[in-house]
């Protein structure tokens, strides 16, 4: 059977890929040696990394843990602050299950919707994939940025905050909680699904590294800003406002 490289051949067709695919590359290789001792080395030597870092520096001990005194704020791992930031402007369920789960199916799904085998293994694909990936980092990051201070510092009475702007206009929860972030979650890949297609008259492949910039733009963005700016009450704050956990034994 051709190969997508021998039908291009065939058909004069010259293919935009950043480095040409030998048939060579394209053999299957076996997990094992090829992966799997790689995988081992990085282990090994992250072990060492982590063990030498043990030695040389001071692990920072917090006091005895106080049930009647809670820290404020009262952050998930590092790896979790994302869906806590979430969790700050829109519903529950919707932050800590939908999105989520909606995220790893969708995350699934990627192989069945891009199912061309070719420029398989090469990085960014395509010529176009750099500035696609950059373009798309931007973008997610400005839209993530924009609505999460908008969230934070529009009036809204007694409050601030999109959600309680809309209920004071006689929205109800589950329009200001539910529907908004989801129109807000859908139009932003979508709308750079539309604008990757267009500037760049992008394939499926390249439509794909658009959207999987878009979540990781989104995770870090998130991550970011729930780690390393949000102080007491999860206001905004600099990171160099935040107090510092007591030390010691008491």
């Amino acid at each position: 059977m051709a190969t997508d490289a021998q039908r291009s051949q065939a058909t004069g067709q010259t293919d935009d890929l950043l480095r040409t695919v030998d048939e060579e590359e394209l053999k299957p290789v076996h997990v094992w040696p090829r992966l799997v001792s790689v995988e081992l080395i990085g282990a090994l030597v992250m072990t060492l990394l982590l063990s030498i870092m043990a030695i040389f520096v001071r692990a920072p001990f917090y006091r005895m843990a106080d049930p009647e005194l809670t820290p404020n704020p009262s952050k998930a791992p590092w790896y979790f602050l994302g869906l806590q930031e979430l969790l700050l402007h829109m519903h529950p369920a919707l932050a800590g299950v939908i999105v989520p789960g909606a995220v790893l199916v969708l995350l699934g799904a990627i192989p069945y919707i891009d199912r061309s085998k070719k420029g398989t293994g090469i990085w960014f694909y395509s010529k176009k994939g750099v500035p696609i990936t950059i373009f798309s980092a931007i973008y997610t990051t400005i839209w993530n940025l924009g609505l999460i201070f908008v969230d934070e510092w529009l009036p809204a009475g007694d409050s601030a905050g999109i959600a309680p702007w809309l209920k004071m206009h006689g929205f109800s929860d589950a329009f200001a909680e539910i529907f908004v972030p989801i129109v807000f979650m859908t139009f932003i890949p979508f709308s750079l699904w539309v604008i990757v297609r267009r500037r760049w008259q992008a394939d499926i492949r390249e439509c794909m590294i658009a959207m999987y910039t878009f979540f990781l733009a989104s995770f870090f963005v998130l991550t970011i800003i729930g780690t390393a700016f949000r102080g007491e009450g999860m206001a905004l704050v600099w990171p160099w406002e935040i107090p510092y956990p007591p030390h010691g034994k008491e």
